[in-house]
């Protein structure tokens, strides 16, 4: 058990499940669940964040899980950490290669009523992505940084 799944509550509970559900596939990539940590502010918002980390290779991938303070907005964000950290956002990767398409699982607008699903269906999405077009990033063989939008904090 990694030191935050003791404090997982609500969605970030289910999330946790979810992940733990679906965490054979990424072993099937080469890819442990080697943890998960809360981040964010104490007192404003924590998400979890699951590493799975390829001990051939180095390569990392990030997950997390999302909820916006109103509570209406959920998602999920993917970063593939290479052993020099550099770090490709799978989400701004797909947009900038014309896969939005494959982008509409990460997020979710509005009220939701079943987390679980949700969760579920992003990792079989995920999974399936990680397995395909993202392969070759994954095996070391292309890497491909992608810019940042820091939205005027930078």
């Amino acid at each position: 058990m990694s030191r935050a799944e003791g404090t997982f509550t609500g969605d970030s509970a289910v999330v946790n499940e979810v992940m733990h559900k679906h965490a054979p596939g990424f072993v099937a990539l080469g890819f442990e669940l080697t943890g998960a940590d809360l981040a964010g502010f104490p007192k404003l918002q924590r998400f979890p964040v699951f590493h799975f980390l390829n001990r051939q290779t180095g390569m990392q991938i990030d997950v997390s899980y999302y909820v916006n303070i109103t509570g209406l907005n959920r998602g999920f964000t993917v970063l593939i950490i290479e052993p020099l950290n550099n770090k490709l956002d799978v989400e701004d990767y797909l947009e900038l290669h014309g896969h939005e398409e494959l982008t509409k699982s990460f997020s979710y607008h509005g009220p939701i009523t079943d987390p679980r699903s949700f969760a579920d269906c992003f990792l079989q999405n995920l999974v399936g992505l990680l397995d395909s077009d993202l392969k070759p990033i994954l095996e070391g063989r292309v890497w491909e940084e992608t810019p940042i939008d820091w939205m005027g904090y930078k």
